[in-house]
């Protein structure tokens, strides 16, 4: 890493994940979840949500599923961050003809800061178009700021809402959306 004014920059390198990637999927997206959400929600709720969405089984059947495409981000060989695309019917709400879904997208706590988030961003957009997709859209939950201010820098506007259920609270996530 080098530094530049208050920004720290990296050697990034972003490919497309494979099944072999699976544990290693596993396991940096509990973490970033859990890092990203514990302090301001019950650990039970963390726990359980941990348990039936992150595990080296579901993240290969997810890297399986023609329907995702997990983009994983590396410095230096060590994983910085991911996203994960999938074309699903999009919210109510979400315009285009054959929107993309930003389902989860996540930077290591050691590299917030570096760029890893816009590179993702950036390589998001890039396979959207590539694939003939005319909106990005996803959902944030209403109360992470940090996310949201970083996808109203990217252009993205809410058009709806939906429910989000984490362990056993019902949480109220704002649906965004993008045109390509």
């Amino acid at each position: 890493m080098t530094s530049t004014g208050s920004r720290r920059t990296i050697d990034l390198a972003i490919r497309i994940a494979t099944p072999a990637d699976a544990a290693l999927l596993a396991e940096l997206s509990a973490r970033t979840f859990r890092d990203t959400f514990a302090a301001d929600n019950r650990p039970e709720d963390i726990a359980a949500y941990l348990a039936t969405h992150y595990s080296p089984a579901l993240q290969t059947r997810e890297l399986q599923d023609p329907q995702r495409t997990y983009l994983l981000a590396e410095a230096a060989g060590v994983a910085a961050g991911f996203a994960l695309l999938q074309e699903i019917q999009p919210e109510p709400g979400v315009p285009g003809r054959w929107p993309l879904h930003v389902e989860r997208l996540y930077v290591d706590g050691p590299f917030q800061g570096a760029g890893v988030g816009a590179a993702l961003m950036r390589r998001c957009l890039d396979e959207a178009r590539a694939r003939g997709h005319d909106v990005l859209w996803l959902g944030v939950w209403e109360r992470n700021f940090r996310a949201r201010a970083f996808y109203a820098r990217w252009g993205f506007a809410e058009v709806g809402e939906t429910m989000f259920v984490l362990g056993g609270d019902t949480q109220r996530d704002l649906v965004l959306a993008l045109s390509l």
